[in-house]
């Protein structure tokens, strides 16, 4: 039975990929609005690779707590700085030419740090992915983010 992650997989005896030909071609892509549900974070997997992606708290089918991953983006640092002394990032769609999803589930263990994302990085994924990207928050408004969830976490800690 496939797992949310793998769907249409055959157990076929032919290891080789399809020819161009014959695969199908990817559905376009929709903007995703602001109010969609999920944040967009920079996610450092355990694995070392470095992604961006619209993160939502999801959990495998036993029920273990996981994240569903829309539209992840490998992020990898350019050597050379512009001119400003900016710091330039290249993004590559994850598993591209691998799978024609877009989105994945991973385990929580799969993930070893969430973080944000600078703003200039954040406004390149949101235009390469199509969607609407929050404004940079005023340090009054992330103060009272970081809060909501501290308390939030405690909250969930509460349930188990």
């Amino acid at each position: 039975m496939p797992g949310p992650v793998v769907q249409g997989v055959s157990g076929g005896s032919d290891p080789r990929p399809m020819d161009a030909a014959a695969r199908s071609t990817p559905e376009p892509v929709k903007l995703l609005p602001l109010l969609a549900e999920g944040t967009i974070k920079l996610i450092l997997m355990s694995s070392g690779v470095m992604l961006i992606a619209r993160l939502r708290h999801t959990s495998d089918r036993d029920g273990e707590p996981a994240f569903q991953l829309l539209r992840p983006r490998s992020v990898r640092q350019l050597k050379a700085n512009d001119n400003n002394g900016n710091e330039r990032w290249q993004l590559e769609p994850f598993l591209e030419g691998l799978t024609p999803q877009q989105d994945l589930v991973v385990f929580k263990s799969a993930v070893a740090s969430l973080l944000e994302p600078q703003p200039a990085l954040l406004r390149h994924y949101a235009e390469k992915t199509l969607q609407e990207a929050p404004q940079a928050l005023s340090p009054v408004e992330r103060l009272k983010k970081a809060f909501q969830e501290f308390t939030d976490s405690l909250e969930t800690e509460g349930l188990h």
